[in-house]
């Protein structure tokens, strides 16, 4: 495949790309790692698979996923309640997908976002059913404001009743539903739209309630992470230069769940472990424990990534740094996935599975670097079931990714039917699954995954080294 493409790719790609693969690096800048010292071996990475509540009262993931397969969410569903003789006004085509086909790829993708919440953390689940119920209820009470104008007004034709005709800010938002498609509420069956969404707010009240009982001091998973964290303070690991190590990286794809995470932690590993610990989610929501004296009290983003890993972010020699005390525990989202020198830190934590292993890979590199002190690393993952094929058949919903593929497109056509999108979507779903399956036993680094070109394959490196060795070899038969 390689072959088949042309020589003008190659240059592009050579002069924007820079690719530094871990073999590309043992295979060609052996003196570099004499200098820096080489790779972190790396250990078997430990699945980790907690029950969610301490008390057994809630419903195992398996169970909810169950429920919430079932789930109808009529929120999402206006298509559904068109009236008759309106239906040919609403049946135009967006794309390759109907509006009806649209909104079921939308609450397919909402179904899977409900079990990436709950995967993540309980309360993160909560607070996704809590907002969803708000969103019914907000509709609800446009439509019964609806119902309240046409019954008093009965003067008014509301089917021409066009919105930009009315002053009455709440009659004007309810005239009319949706976003991208918008809908005449004259044209819809409001009682049938309305009972439907009642049944919804049954559906997630009862998980909602049982969510919001599972107290901190419940929470399963919780507990586990507690145990890692005072295991990692009582035993540290030992670096090369025989220093302590207590560092703990910990990831999670939601600012939610980072941030209930520092809120029940931050304190308990201070005043229990002696371990600060800062939050990084990229935003204003960064936080710290750590505040040394004669040291600005600094939540920035750099900030806190050179106090978690002062040697690798060379923290001696930046100016106005405090040089004494250090960050120990990092609880961050994948705002910092990429870029960063983190291998101060030997231990990486995945709080949540990210569907994609590229992902997982990344988080990884932050502390699996040239130049670590460290002669291992090691990598926990939190699955949400030990049943892994059921939850990859759950987690991986081929109408919920076909969604994602078509909504980023235009309204154009798509090049693609839909039936040759769901095979794309599908093979694409299974080459995903197999990776993350061999995640559980082994660390993999992205030219590993079969069936992908390493991006060292695409520009000119390894043949300049070639040449230059050869050039350094035959010197004086050149000259």
């Amino acid at each position: 495949m390689l072959s088949e493409l042309g020589s003008e790719f190659f240059r592009l790609l050579d002069g924007l790309t820079i690719a530094r693969a871990r073999r590309h690096i043992r295979q060609h800048y052996a003196h570099e790692m004499e200098r820096l010292g080489p790779f972190p071996e790396r250990r078997k990475p430990v699945s980790l698979t907690p029950e969610i509540d301490l008390q057994g009262r809630f419903l195992s993931y398996d169970k909810l996923s169950e429920e919430i397969e079932g789930y109808t969410l009529s929120l999402f569903n206006p298509s559904r309640f068109v009236l008759p003789a309106h239906q040919s006004e609403y049946e135009r085509k967006l794309g390759n997908f109907s509006q009806l086909q649209r909104e079921g790829f939308l609450i397919g993708m909402m179904k899977v976002n409900f079990l990436k919440r709950l995967e993540s953390a309980v309360p993160s689940f909560a607070l996704t059913l809590q907002r969803t119920m708000e969103k019914i209820e907000g509709l609800e009470q446009r439509l019964e404001a609806f119902k309240s104008y046409r019954k008093d007004n009965p003067e008014l034709d509301f089917e021409s009743l066009s919105a930009e005709e009315v002053e009455d800010e709440e009659l004007r938002d309810a005239l009319e539903v949706g976003k991208r498609l918008t809908f005449k509420t004259a044209h819809l069956d409001v009682d049938a739209w309305l009972a439907a969404l009642h049944a919804d707010k049954q559906q997630l009240h009862g998980p909602y309630l049982q969510a919001r009982d599972v107290t901190p001091e419940r929470d399963a998973k919780l507990a586990e992470l507690k145990r890692l964290i005072a295991d990692k303070a009582k035993h540290p690991t030992v670096n090369r230069l025989g220093e302590p190590n207590r560092k703990l990286l910990v990831f999670t794809a939601f600012a939610d769940t980072a941030t209930y995470l520092y809120d029940t932690l931050s304190k308990w590993a201070l005043t229990e472990c002696g371990l600060h610990t800062a939050l990084v989610c990229g935003s204003n929501q960064n936080d710290s424990t750590f505040n040394p004296e004669d040291f600005r009290h600094s939540t920035e983003f750099n900030d806190l990534l050179i106090n978690f890993s002062p040697r690798s972010k060379q923290r001696d020699r930046i100016p106005g740094m405090p040089q004494a005390g250090e960050i120990d525990l990092l609880i961050a989202t994948d705002c910092i996935s990429e870029g960063q020198n983190l291998q101060d830190c030997d231990c990486l934590i995945n709080y949540d599975i990210h569907w994609n292993p590229v992902r997982i890979i990344q988080r990884f590199g932050r502390i699996d670097r040239l130049g670590s002190q460290n002669p291992a690393v090691q990598l926990v993952n939190f699955w949400p079931t030990p049943h892994l094929d059921r939850y990859l058949s759950l987690k991986h919903r081929v109408e919920a990714r076909m969604a994602l593929v078509d909504i980023a497109a235009t309204l154009e056509d798509n090049l693609l039917k839909p039936e040759e999108i769901e095979d794309l979507v599908r093979h694409d779903l299974n080459y995903r699954d197999r990776q993350l399956l061999r995640l559980k036993e082994e660390i993999l680094d992205v030219e590993d995954l079969s069936g992908t070109a390493d991006l060292t394959e695409f520009n000119l490196d390894d043949f300049r080294l070639d040449l230059l060795k050869y050039l350094e070899v035959n010197r004086s038969r050149l000259e």
